[in-house]
């Protein structure tokens, strides 16, 4: 489950990860079944390198916009419990995505009132098209 803030509902931030030559790998794939389906995933604790998947050696703060944080943070697998990856640190992820997110909305200009006041948009596109 990725964060979240109530008023930035497409920025939906997690833990990204970073292979040791620095890129970032696809998603994951996993055979459950003998079927034509795979589940994909591209959660952190997904690149341990068992069963052939690649490790990660860093994390950092990725958001579902395409904004990758710039810091990483080392990622010890021998830290890790395989029973509650969430005691795992990801502190320094979150906070960089938090960092991105008060960023975006010091960049953002709220909407004038009557533009959410019944239906601004449809009434403008109605008399637009109309003309």
């Amino acid at each position: 489950m990725g964060w979240q803030r109530d008023e930035f509902e497409t920025h939906v931030g997690e833990v990204g990860v970073l292979l040791a030559d620095g890129t970032e790998s696809g998603p994951v794939y996993f055979d459950l079944v003998s079927g034509s389906y795979f589940h994909e995933s591209t959660d952190w604790w997904a690149y341990d390198g068992s069963l052939r998947r690649p490790t990660a050696t860093t994390m950092r703060g990725r958001c579902a916009c395409g904004w990758r944080g710039a810091r990483t943070f080392p990622l010890d697998w021998q830290q890790v419990d395989r029973h509650d990856r969430d005691a795992y640190d990801t502190s320094g992820p979150l906070k960089e995505w938090e960092e991105h997110l008060d960023d975006v909305a010091a960049r953002t200009l709220p909407l004038p009132g009557f533009v959410h006041e019944n239906g601004f948009w449809l009434n403008f596109r109605a008399a637009a098209t109309e003309s």
